[in-house]
């Protein structure tokens, strides 16, 4: 006679009178573990990134070893270390499940690799929209130009690894051989100089014109801003698409204008500013917009022109012209807005953080895929870089420029191990994060104006001869030591 349950269909392990399975304790410790970063980070980030909201737009659906938030948190290390090779994030890894008691993954890179491509492109985009969302609020007062937020616009290029996609997708210049050069990809930033957070971050040919390029970024522009650019971004389009969005603009002349510029025309307002209208050109086919696109642009542009003395790379002085479409003579005065011009030039030297601090002069990317998803994370490590440096210039009380970006790079990576000892304790966190902002508020950024910075290089390079073929039909030239470049 068999037993009749008394609850049947009813969960056992409600009452707990099954064994846990070894499978459901691993997931739960991964679980656990997936919390927090790898390497600490999580924990200096955590007022800007909470683990919270990136578990609720982890698009995993899996337990797996390389998930999409431990992958994120490994692929930021590296970038952070001066974008560091595969086989160290894969190395972080292991670590970090050694010390769980979990299985430890294998040492090959290749499942790291495929992580990194399962990444999507909105998972990105979601997270440095998050970054953004958070500077933008810290940003103070005093950051502001007359209340304005500045956003200066430039672009650049950085060279790929020679493999065939990316030499279809970002071929070389012409002018190298074929197997001797790398291919190069354009890429064109808007740079928020209130906060000094990129705001959006494009890439193409780097063949593509500037003015072209930044017609798709006036979409990030919003009301009360102010862009800056060189001549190259002084288009009408632009200028028009900039106003569409309420935001307003300070560019230098372009130099066709320039060529053409008679002083005696317009309205005067000063002996160093006149007042112009400026009339729709003429419609041209290597223009980036329709016709149709065209037409619908204002007939008229009301622009103030502000022509100074000022020296050039060379110490001379010249006739600069800006063009600004701030009209109101008493609220903005033509001696501040030329010398606002000069901060455009903050935009190169954040380039050079980019290059030089977080390695991306080459990035080392098979596909163009990949390419532009390291772009993307690139984007959101340098602007976690700029959160930190707004919480110790409110501490410090001083300038944001005065916070220099490698000193803090370089404290995030000293004191990572720490943030990771006291990552389970909220309490002890945020109190080491407040210790660790004050620490950095101890070094401000030694400003030194018209200091001498000429573009050449001091070290020379070896004397070795220029791979002028491909590496198998090259042939070395015996006293290569002796071997002297042409000029």
């Amino acid at each position: 006679m068999t037993k009749q349950p008394v609850l049947p269909n009813f969960p056992p392990t409600f009452i707990a009178t099954s064994k846990r399975s070894l499978q459901a304790l691993i997931r739960s410790r991964r679980s656990a573990l997936v919390a927090h970063s790898i390497s600490g980070y999580d924990s200096c980030f955590e007022s800007v990134l909470p683990s919270g909201w990136l578990a609720h737009i982890d698009p995993s659906i899996r337990h797996r070893s390389f998930g999409a938030i431990p992958v994120f948190w490994t692929w930021l290390s590296q970038i952070f270390e001066n974008n560091a090779s595969c086989a160290k994030g894969v190395s972080r890894v292991q670590a970090w499940y050694e010390a769980a008691n979990l299985p430890v993954p294998s040492g090959g890179t290749s499942a790291y690799c495929r992580a990194r491509q399962r990444l999507s492109p909105a998972f990105l985009d979601q997270i440095h929209r998050k970054v953004l969302d958070v500077t933008r609020q810290r940003t103070r007062l005093e950051d502001r130009w007359n209340g304005l937020t500045l956003k200066a616009i430039d672009g650049s290029s950085v060279q790929l690894l020679d493999t065939e996609a990316n030499q279809r997708a970002y071929p070389q210049p012409s002018a190298q051989s074929p197997g001797c050069g790398f291919p190069v990809m354009g890429i064109h930033g808007l740079l928020n100089l209130s906060n000094g957070t990129w705001e959006a971050i494009d890439v193409s040919d780097f063949r593509e014109g500037d003015a072209k390029m930044a017609l798709k970024m006036t979409g990030h522009l919003r009301e009360g801003d102010l862009l800056l650019g060189d001549r190259a971004y002084c288009s009408y389009p632009l200028i028009c698409s900039a106003l569409e969005q309420g935001a307003e603009v300070l560019f230098r002349l372009h130099g066709s204008r320039h060529r053409k510029l008679d002083w005696r025309r317009g309205k005067h307002l000063s002996k160093h500013a006149r007042q112009v209208v400026w009339k729709k050109p003429f419609y041209q086919e290597a223009s980036p917009l329709t016709r149709v696109e065209w037409s619908a642009l204002p007939e008229t542009i009301t622009v103030r022109l502000i022509k100074m003395k000022s020296e050039d790379r060379t110490g001379q002085l010249r006739n600069l012209v800006v063009a600004t479409t701030l009209l109101d003579v008493e609220r903005y005065d033509e001696t501040e807005l030329f010398e606002l011009y000069a901060r455009r030039w903050e935009i190169e030297v954040r380039f050079r953080d980019l290059k030089t601090s977080l390695g991306m002069d080459l990035l080392r990317a098979r596909s163009p895929e990949m390419a532009r998803k390291t772009i993307q994370i690139l984007a959101i490590a340098y602007n976690l870089i700029r959160a930190v440096m707004q919480a110790v210039a409110t501490v410090q009380e001083s300038p944001l420029k005065e916070v220099g970006f490698r000193s803090i790079l370089d404290r995030l990576i000293t004191f990572r191990s720490r943030f990771r000892e006291l990552r389970r304790t909220v309490r002890q966190s945020r109190g080491f994060f407040d210790d660790f902002i004050n620490i950095c508020a101890r070094q401000k950024l030694q400003i030194r104006p018209h200091r001498s910075e000429p573009r050449a290089l001091k070290r020379r390079p070896k004397n070795y001869a220029l791979l002028t073929e491909t590496r198998g039909l090259f042939e070395e030239k015996p006293h290569r030591s002796r071997h002297r470049k042409s000029a």
